[in-house]
C-alpha cells in the first residue's frame, strides 16, 4: 500500500451511523481500527508485509532449496537439498483509553448541532475516533521498530531500549551485525553505508537480488545522507535539477531504494527487503472494537470516553535474511 489509509476515502464502510449506539464492533470498528493500524509510515508506504485478520499468532514459513540438480537415474533419490523454517509472529493485545470533557470544545462545535441534551453529533464522533487513531498510529510506528511495553517485541528492540540487550531480542536478533564506531554523522554516513552494503555483499549476497531490497534508516540518518551526497558534489541527489529534496522518498544508494522509518533509533542503518518484514494484526478478524462512550449521561461528569481495542506484533520472515548496523554493538 503507497499512499496513507485516509477514512474519507474508505468506500466500503457504512459511515452513516447513530453516535447514541456507542459500540463499534466488527465491520463498524474497521475504519478507525485499520486507520490505526495502517496508518503508520513505516505500513503505509508498504515498507513491510502485512498479515491481517489473526487472532492470537500465526507461523511464517519459508522454503529454502541450494544446488537441487542431481545426476539422471531411473529411480527416484531427493537431492535433500530443499528445507523449510518457519518464524512464529506473535500477536500482543493492546488498548486506547482516552478522555475529552465536552466543555472545552463545546463552543467550537455549537453550529454543528451540539447541545447539552441531545446525542453527540455524527461530525463530532467521527472528529474524535480519527483523531485518536492517528494519535495510535503515530506511537506503533515508534513501537514496531523499538518495542517496549504495551507493544512487546519490535524489530529492532524488545524493550525501547536503544542498547544491545535490547537488540539481542528484537525480531531482527539474528541479522549480521555491523559495528558502527561512533554516533552517526554527514561526515561519515557514506563510509557507515558502505560498511553495511559490503557485508550484504561478502556474506549474504542473496538478499542484493530480493525484490524491494534496500536501506532502513530514520529520518535523522536519511538527512545525514542528503548532506553528504551534496557535500559530495556532481549534482548526487539533486532531483531533476531544483536541489536536494529531504521530503521526498526517491534516494538510493547504489541503486538500492532508502525507505525512510521514523520509528526506527537513530545511528541505526538496516539492510533487508519488505516481504522479510513482517507486521501482523487482528484488523479484519472481528475481534477489533471501538467505543465512543457518553459517560455525561450516566455519571454527572462532562465527558466523552474513547476505547479501542486491537492486537498487534511484529516478526522476521527468515531470521538471517538482513544486516542491522547500529553503534550498540560490542
Amino acid at each position: 500500500m503507497k499512499n496513507k489509509f485516509k477514512l474519507s476515502k474508505n468506500q466500503r464502510y457504512d459511515f452513516d451511523i447513530t453516535i447514541a449506539g456507542d459500540t463499534y464492533a466488527g465491520e463498524q470498528a474497521l475504519p478507525y481500527v485499520r486507520a490505526a493500524l495502517r496508518s503508520p509510515d513505516t505500513i503505509a508506504k508498504g515498507y513491510v508485509r502485512q498479515i491481517e485478520g489473526l487472532n492470537k499468532s500465526a507461523v511464517i514459513s519459508e522454503i529454502s532449496s541450494s544446488n537441487p540438480i542431481i545426476a539422471a537415474s531411473c529411480g527416484f533419490t531427493s537431492g535433500a537439498n530443499t528445507s523449510t523454517s518457519e518464524q512464529v509472529l506473535t500477536l500482543t493485545d493492546m488498548k486506547v483509553n482516552e478522555e475529552i470533557c465536552r466543555g472545552t470544545v463545546f463552543p467550537t462545535w455549537f453550529g454543528q448541532g451540539m447541545d447539552r441534551n441531545g446525542n453527540l453529533p455524527q461530525a463530532f464522533g467521527d472528529f474524535l475516533l480519527e483523531t485518536v487513531a492517528a494519535k495510535a498510529a503515530a506511537q506503533l510506528e515508534i513501537a514496531l521498530w523499538q518495542g517496549a511495553s504495551p507493544f512487546g517485541t519490535g524489530f529492532l528492540s524488545d524493550d525501547g531500549t536503544q542498547d544491545e540487550t535490547g537488540a539481542d531480542a528484537s525480531a531482527m536478533k539474528d541479522f549480521s551485525e555491523v559495528d558502527f564506531a561512533d554516533a552517526l554523522a554527514a561526515a561519515d554516513i557514506l563510509t557507515d553505508m558502505a560498511s553495511v552494503y559490503n557485508t550484504v555483499a561478502s556474506d549474504l549476497s542473496g538478499l542484493l537480488t530480493k525484490p524491494g531490497a534496500g536501506f532502513y534508516m530514520n529520518n535523522k540518518t536519511y538527512g545525514f545522507y542528503i548532506q553528504a551526497l551534496a557535500a559530495a558534489g556532481s549534482n548526487q541527489g539533486q532531483v531533476s535539477g531544483a536541489g536536494f529534496n529531504l521530503n521526498g522518498d526517491n534516494m538510493t544508494y547504489f541503486g538500492y531504494p532508502i525507505y525512510r522509518c521514523p520509528g526506527m533509533f537513530n545511528d541505526t542503518i538496516v539492510f533487508t527487503y519488505p516481504e522479510n518484514l513482517v507486521v501482523g494484526s487482528n484488523s479484519n478478524s472481528g475481534f477489533q472494537e471501538v467505543r465512543l462512550i457518553p459517560k455525561y449521561e450516566y455519571d454527572g461528569s462532562d465527558n466523552v470516553a474513547i476505547v479501542m481495542q486491537f492486537a498487534m506484533g511484529v516478526q522476521t520472515a527468515v531470521a538471517t535474511d538482513g544486516v542491522y548496523g547500529s553503534t550498540v554493538w560490542s
